[in-house]
């Protein structure tokens, strides 16, 4: 439940979680804007008849927009449209859809009449539940949208619990070679531990290895969690309870790095900090944090054990100079996204791979081996213009790499095939991470001529970067390339972004309960909730606003 409705796209079953509508589709609304007068808010109670048994939580809604009276952009989600519909039906993965969960969940079987009440305001439409009554539950937990999603990741969470299997059954028979007494307990550390579903499966996984209760009582868990976020824990320990495994997990909401040497040392690490670029949620800290503090020196296995980043030459928006008979390639100064569909892109044209594939960086986390900046060269394979880099991980989650986890893009083949014979799973919403290229940055390619790239990384993120480039440092001491000349529209963006990232900083902060922080977190959150739909002078979304609003006021 949040003050605010999210917008998402029903149609799209792989990034939005399983529905199913109980009741018919109504008609809400209906507004003219031929008329000279609008009214500004407004309101009307209806009723639904429950379809069959379920429970009521969230009211989604949508538009129909009539462009003509023979031309309508129809948004009904395509399982609940009709199929006589005279409109077409909308193409494309964009969020067309808004779903207000209610404050109160409520039960309903087959054949009972819900009263709802809708509202509309300059800016947002509302739904609540008029009868039956139901009592409203204190909410004392949260999560982002994107946390929730990632439970229903059946690749992803198969590559762990096979990996998990495999290293306990290492750990297990060196302890079986030491004398009972002489045995230290079995411990696994978990980072970025989330809402714990990888906790569990570690846990699980434990007691079918020959953990069993007396050691537990005896030791203590076997499997400590850290997850940063404080409401976020609150929830996992919820769902530890329901599971019957609050005796076997500890869930710590601490920065590792924060934390005192422990006297228990663990024999496996597990660690879910892996976004679409590899680096980008602070796996080599915080690895290396609970390295230190948290295992045995030379003695313990690393889950993923090694990765790889491989990436390859693209231009992107190249369509924009023509699209619909005009030239917008000036929206082209605004790419600034970190992730990208590549195989949506490939497919729906908007994007152009330039090179073959090539491998980037090579990472051992268990024997904390890291590679160092170099030189790579990309060979074009079509006349063009780079503007991005696009990467990907490819990490071995067992320490022979039979297993392995990647989001290699489906239209890029494999540089080496043999992947392809292994155990080999993909995360679900298959996404990319991208590096971009703006201005002078951009370099023009001959099919067949090689150019060279300089190859390096960051604490949290690799870099690309043209030979010769006059690299600045940022405050933070890291060195990047410096920006190149802006048109007087992108330099009022970058500035829009630099607040922004700054708010979200105080935010992320304020959130870890860092007293320094957490003041100004809480005006930060203040300030995004003084707009229905976020604050208008920061770019932070829909769902992240209203995500920032529940943490810091319910």
């Amino acid at each position: 439940w949040g003050a605010f409705y999210e917008v998402g796209n029903l149609d799209d079953t792989e990034s939005h979680e399983p529905w199913r509508a109980l009741g018919e589709v109504q008609e809400v609304f209906d507004f003219d804007f031929t008329e000279s007068e609008l009214k500004l808010s407004g309101q009307r109670d209806f009723e639904f008849v429950a379809a069959e048994d379920g429970v009521l939580n969230c009211i989604s809604f949508w538009y129909r927009m009539d462009l003509t009276p023979n031309v309508a952009l129809d948004h009904t989600p395509a399982e609940l449209r009709s199929p006589s519909a005279s409109s077409t039906a909308p193409v494309g993965a964009y969020a067309r859809h808004a779903m207000q969960w209610l404050a109160a969940p409520v039960e309903v079987c087959k054949g009972d009449t819900v009263c709802v009440r809708a509202s509309y305001s300059r800016s947002r439409v509302r739904f609540e539940v008029t009868s039956p009554e139901v009592t409203m539950k204190d909410k004392k937990v949260s999560v982002p949208r994107w946390l929730m999603l990632r439970i229903r990741e059946e690749e992803r969470v198969e590559a762990y619990r096979k990996a998990i299997e495999k290293a306990l059954d290492k750990i297990m028979q060196q302890r079986e070679a030491i004398p009972k007494l002489d045995r230290h307990p079995l411990r696994i550390v978990h980072l970025g531990a989330g809402l714990g579903q990888i906790s569990m499966i570690a846990a699980k996984a434990a007691r079918e290895a020959g953990v069993d209760e007396r050691e537990v009582e005896t030791h203590g868990c076997t499997v400590v969690a850290v997850e940063q976020m404080p409401k976020v824990v609150k929830l996992a320990r919820r769902a530890l309870k329901d599971n019957d495994l609050e005796q076997d997990v500890f869930f710590c909401s601490e920065d590792v790095r924060k934390l005192p040497s422990q006297p228990t040392r663990a024999q496996l690490i597990v660690t879910e900090l892996i976004d679409p670029g590899l680096l980008g949620e602070g796996i080599l800290v915080l690895l290396n944090a609970a390295r230190i503090k948290m295992c045995n020196a030379f003695e313990h296995q690393v889950v993923p054990s090694r990765g790889t980043i491989w990436a390859a030459a693209f231009e992107f928006g190249e369509k924009l100079k023509t699209c619909h008979g005009f030239d917008m390639s000036s929206f082209n100064h605004y790419r600034t996204n970190l992730m990208v569909d590549i195989d949506t892109a490939l497919e729906n044209g908007t994007a152009r791979q330039l090179s073959t594939v090539f491998q980037v960086l090579k990472f051992d986390f268990e024997k904390n081996e890291m590679p160092s900046s170099h030189s790579i060269k990309i060979h074009p394979t079509d006349d063009g213009k780079i503007n991005a880099i696009v990467f990907w991980y490819e990490v071995a989650m067992d320490q022979e790499g039979d297993i392995l986890l990647t989001n290699w893009p489906e239209a890029v083949p494999p540089a080496d095939f043999a992947m392809m014979e292994k155990d080999l799973h993909k995360p679900r919403p298959l996404r990319q991470a991208v590096c971009n290229f703006q201005g002078d940055y951009i370099k023009e390619v001959e099919k067949g001529v090689p150019i060279e790239i300089d190859v390096g990384y960051t604490q949290a993120w690799p870099q690309f970067v043209w030979p010769g480039t006059e690299m600045v440092q940022k405050e933070s001491g890291e060195r990047m390339a410096k920006p190149p000349p802006m048109p007087r529209h992108r330099l009022h963006f970058e500035k829009l972004k630099t607040e922004t990232e700054d708010l979200e900083k105080k935010l992320q902060s304020g959130l870890m309960f860092d007293e320094e922080m957490l003041g100004d977190g809480y005006a930060a959150a203040e300030r995004i909730a003084l707009e229905p739909n976020g604050n208008p002078n920061y770019l932070i979304d829909p769902p992240n606003a209203n995500y920032f609003h529940m943490m810091f006021f319910l």
